[in-house]
């Protein structure tokens, strides 16, 4: 994976990550932002309800790549 990431605790989304394979997006996302859990989705399920600051949500195609932009929520 080359050089990991380092931590941005003021980032809320990684549009950069958008056609990523759904392991290392996560992984990426982990790196820069500790304090977070990381729940993926595909792409035809329902959004979770409600705002979560300890959550990005990753919608997965059926390549397991990165559909939408991971934001906190």
């Amino acid at each position: 994976m080359g050089d990991l990431p380092s931590p941005k605790p003021h980032k809320t989304s990684w549009p950069e990550l958008v056609g990523s394979p759904y392991f290392r997006a996560g992984l990426i996302i982990w790196f820069e932002r500790r304090d977070v859990t990381v729940i993926f989705f595909t792409v035809s399920d329902t959004p979770p309800r409600g705002f979560d600051p300890k959550r990005v949500v990753v919608f997965v195609d059926a390549n397991q790549r990165v559909a939408f932009t991971p934001r906190i929520g």
